[in-house]
């Protein structure tokens, strides 16, 4: 492991993942830099948030910036500020579903290149960690959407952007732009491809514009009445606390410099298992029949009814069958030693953090 100090730049440092990474950082004595879009609001936040989770928040500073803008819309009295920084971590991305291509773009794709190039110039970087999603390491359905992972510039990205949806092509797009800007710029990169993030292990927290506590309140709602695909589909899991602590040992790791490594829970359960999981928390029977993924996408055209079961046809293809290859996770984790997540207790944790 590096024993270099870090000082580290985070950005989307308010969100659900940033603001947990923020709290592991701090515990490790890291100093750090949060890029805010609205500093005013989200500080006192982050700072009230860290103090109930008994956090000292003095190592950390707040500059109000924005991965779309020029120079990250920074000063240059900012960028002298953070002229110590040797670590970035961006967890940033517009998530949302029916975005279009140009909205999506902007921000998950665009926006890292300002990012790289705009940190690079003013800070010398020792690792650019960036993170992406899980359904990049499964590359029977990136070749099927007609993503040329070995000839990226031959991708037809417009094509690609009709057939997945937005969100989850400009994240694609992001990967590989992230890759290559890194490499153009001479920055030693780590990209974490995280399972479906579920609530914090010891209180379950997690916000409300999570997948996860969507099909919470899915189910509480009875909007619900058969699962998506089959028995054998599943939604891969991974909790905040495990992600943020690989995020971290990551950074640390030498052999994570130009690795891509999905992180999530060993042991896997089925969408049925999860489902039951949650539906016995909410004291109540869950769906015992399945539907279509086909049909499903189909019938969910119909943007009245999508809107009724608050469900979206883009949400269906991270529902998966295949086998998460953790090889490289695993290997690295008999060092890090990050204790996998009791799935079922961290599911009743979180479920009780969205009912209350």
């Amino acid at each position: 492991m590096s024993t270099l100090s870090q000082t580290a730049l985070v950005i989307g440092a308010t969100g659900f993942i940033g603001k947990f990474l923020i709290a592991q950082l701090i515990k490790d004595h890291t100093r750090v830099f949060a890029i805010c879009r609205n500093i005013d609001e989200q500080a006192p936040q982050l700072r009230h948030w860290l103090t109930q989770q008994n956090i000292d928040h003095q190592q950390l500073s707040f500059i109000q910036g924005d991965i779309t803008q020029p120079e990250l819309g920074l000063s240059p009295k900012d960028w002298k500020t953070l002229n110590e920084v040797n670590y970035l971590y961006n967890t940033s991305a517009l998530f949302k579903w029916h975005l279009s291509m140009q909205q999506a773009q902007t921000v998950n794709v665009d926006g890292l290149t300002n990012l790289l190039q705009s940190v690079s110039k003013h800070c010398n970087l020792q690792r650019a960690i960036h993170l992406s999603g899980y359904m990049l390491t499964l590359d029977q359905h990136l070749q099927k959407a007609g993503i040329y992972r070995e000839h990226i510039e031959k991708t037809d990205w417009s094509k690609i952007y009709d057939t997945l949806g937005a969100y989850e092509a400009s994240k694609i797009q992001g990967h590989y732009n992230w890759i290559k800007q890194a490499d153009l710029l001479d920055i030693p990169w780590t990209v974490i491809h995280p399972a479906t993030v579920i609530g914090d292990e010891v209180t379950g927290e997690i916000p409300a514009s999570q997948p996860i506590t969507t099909l919470i309140q899915q189910l509480q709602q009875r909007k619900m009445n058969a699962l998506p695909g089959t028995s054998k589909h599943s939604l891969p899991l991974v909790s905040v606390t495990m992600l943020v602590n690989a995020m971290v040992y990551a950074s640390k790791d030498p052999q994570t410099i130009k690795q891509e490594i999905l992180v999530a829970n060993p042991e896997q359960i089925s969408l049925q298992t999860l489902v039951n999981i949650i539906a016995k928390s909410l004291e109540m029977n869950p769906p015992r029949h399945f539907i279509s993924i086909s049909l499903l996408k189909c019938i969910l055209k119909w943007q009245w009814l999508a809107n009724k079961l608050d469900m979206s046809a883009e949400m269906l293809n991270f529902i998966r069958t295949e086998q998460l290859d953790l090889r490289t996770f695993n290997q690295l984790n008999q060092q890090w030693k990050i204790t996998p997540t009791e799935l079922e207790t961290t599911m009743q944790k979180t479920v009780e953090w969205v009912t209350q």
